[in-house]
Parts: C-alpha cells; sequence; structure tokens
C-alpha cells in the first residue's frame, strides 16, 4: 500500500460516500460518516459524503477517484444514475462497499459485479468470531486471527468468487446460531463462509472504455452494523486499509492515469466544502466554519462543519468533527 507521501506526491484521491437508504437505516450511518471524516487525512483521502443520487452522472463522477456505499438498503439510484456508475468503473473508476452496500440495487448487474454478490439474510445480531484468511493484504494485516464482537452475519445470494472475488475474511459458523430465513432458493456462497474480500479486475470494469489501461479495483466487508464497531481502532483500520487499497490500483486520475478523478494535489491545509441546504461552510485544521445559511452548527478539536437542520435523514444525533479534506453535499 502506497504511503500518505507517495499518494500525496502524485493528488490525493477523492472518494463519493453513498449512504442513501430507500428501505431499512442503519442508526450507525451517522457515526459511519463522522469517523471516515475524522479518518480522511490520516489515509491521504478526500471524502464527499452525499444522500442525494442526482450526483451520479457521467460528468460529476468523472470528479472522483472511487465510490464507497456505505450501509444502503435497496434501490437508492434510478437507471441514469445505475449508467452513470457503469460508466464510472468502465473508466477506471474504483468501488468501496461497507456493511448493507450489498444490500441494495437488486436489479443492477454491474453493481452486483462491482460488490461481488448480494445480501441474502442476517440471524439476529449476536456474539461471532470472524476469522482472518489472509494475513498479507492491507485490508487484514492488522486484525486478529480470531476477532470476536457482537454483530450481524451477512449470507449471500451468491459465491463472490463467481465475480472475482478473493475471501480474506470468514466466520467461525459454530461461533453463533444461524437461525436465520433465506429470501429465496440462491446458490451456495462458497466455503469458507464470506465476510470480506477484494477483485482486482472486476467484471464490473468490463469492457474497459476507450484509453483505460487498467480496470479500478473493488473491496467489501460485510461488517459494520453498530456504532460501537465504527468507533473500533481495529474495523476502521480494516475498512480504510480496505479502500486505500481499492485505489492505490492506480486506474485514475489521482495516480496520473485514466479518465476520472482527481488531478490536483491536496495538502493538510487545504479547505473543504460542506455544501447545506443554503449555503456552504469551510473548515480545515485550526479553523472554523461559517455559512449564509447557519442553520446549525458542530464542531470539535478545532474542526467545525455546518450542517443544515434539512440534511435528508442524516440524523439529528450527527455530532463532532468531519476531518481536513472532507465535503458534505446534502
Amino acid at each position: 500500500m502506497a504511503t500518505l507521501s507517495q499518494a500525496q506526491a502524485q493528488s490525493t484521491p477523492k472518494v463519493l460516500v453513498y449512504t442513501a437508504t430507500a428501505g431499512y437505516r442503519h442508526d450507525s450511518i451517522p457515526t459511519a460518516i463522522e469517523v471516515l471524516g475524522d479518518n480522511a487525512q490520516k489515509y491521504g483521502v478526500e471524502f464527499t459524503f452525499s444522500e442525494d443520487k442526482s450526483l451520479f452522472t457521467d460528468e460529476n463522477l468523472a470528479t472522483y477517484d472511487g465510490v464507497m456505499f456505505v450501509s444502503n438498503s435497496d434501490e437508492v439510484l434510478d437507471s441514469s444514475g445505475q449508467e452513470a456508475l457503469q460508466k464510472f468503473f468502465q473508466s477506471g473508476g474504483v468501488y468501496t462497499g461497507v456493511h448493507a452496500a450489498s444490500a441494495c440495487l437488486f436489479n443492477d448487474t454491474n453493481y452486483q459485479q462491482a460488490v461481488g454478490a448480494l445480501f441474502d439474510y442476517h440471524p439476529p445480531i449476536q456474539d461471532a468470531t470472524f476469522t482472518r484468511l489472509n494475513d498479507s493484504h492491507p485490508a487484514t494485516a492488522d486484525v486478529p486471527d480470531r476477532w470476536s464482537f457482537q454483530e450481524e452475519v451477512y449470507y449471500f445470494r451468491s459465491n463472490p468468487r463467481d465475480n472475482g472475488a478473493v475471501v480474506i475474511m470468514s466466520v467461525d459458523e459454530t461461533s453463533y446460531v444461524d437461525n436465520g430465513t433465506s429470501t429465496g432458493n440462491y446458490p451456495s456462497m462458497g466455503d469458507p463462509h464470506p465476510i470480506a474480500w477484494y477483485i482486482d479486475q472486476p467484471l464490473s470494469s468490463q469492457p474497459l472504455a476507450e484509453g483505460v489501461s487498467k480496470p479500478g479495483r473493488s473491496f467489501y466487508t460485510s461488517l459494520g452494523h453498530l456504532n460501537s464497531t465504527w468507533q473500533n481502532e481495529t474495523f476502521i483500520n480494516h475498512v480504510m486499509a480496505g479502500l486505500k487499497w481499492a485505489l492505490d490500483g492506480g486506474s485514475t486520475k489521482a495516480y496520473g492515469v485514466g479518465l476520472v478523478g482527481g488531478s490536483s494535489a491536496t495538502s493538510s491545509g487545504q479547505s473543504a466544502t460542506s455544501t447545506t441546504g443554503g449555503g456552504s461552510a469551510t473548515s480545515s485544521a485550526g479553523g472554523s466554519a461559517s455559512s449564509a445559511a447557519s442553520s446549525g452548527s458542530t464542531s470539535s478539536a478545532g474542526h467545525a462543519i455546518q450542517l443544515d437542520r434539512r440534511s435528508m435523514g442524516l440524523g439529528i444525533g450527527m455530532v463532532g468533527a468531519v476531518g481536513v479534506g472532507v465535503g458534505l453535499v446534502l
């Protein structure tokens, strides 16, 4: 995995974090947004957070190196958005999915190829022991061989390996009670039980657009249901290292390759714009935010972000800092 200095020597990759839901909504979404924002500078990534499906156009996606879907549900994109996302993947764009990112866009074959497999069901949340299958991949290098905590154990509608996935984390199926019910008669998801995986050359990128030399990588983890999980340093590194591995495949403009992505370098002092319902706020290291529509704000550790009360369901409970290099589009 490239170091922070190596990444910034070229350009800081820009990632659109999409948390829209059309069905079940996880109450850990605001925590996920906060945690990702807090870790943006540490991992050398610039995030934009949104639940606005109208951002999924050819022109807008072309400004990002990657998309990260976090705990989505059901049909969170219309047909034009799905087509734009497909073109993004074919242009070298990177995909990362967390938890219920596999529980959306069930009718979009291209999205299924990007995520690897779609969610079927999970037993009630309970203690479970997850097992590391690969100790060299960045996403699992710092994960214990046996990692026990309270989580939803996901079952899938297909085997992600059929989409080129390499499974790097499984679960000890004797460590929990599987009393859930499948939603249909699906093929085997393979053995060992897939929990997290990566895809080096996703089928979603095919055929590559003209002028694209390599496909963008894909990473997915089914972990991340609870707020407490998002506050766990091992989990945070698991997600962020998986994202960085995907980006460091070097298929986008941030790395001098491809047709999509950011192409201007950023630094620790760069400000980021956070678009709200009535204006914008800027945050930077040691600075504060102001907004033409100062309808509400939160701040911590010298960082501040302006939040409009019309925050499209992100939740009144969203509090805390959003780190340098982070934009919020609502």
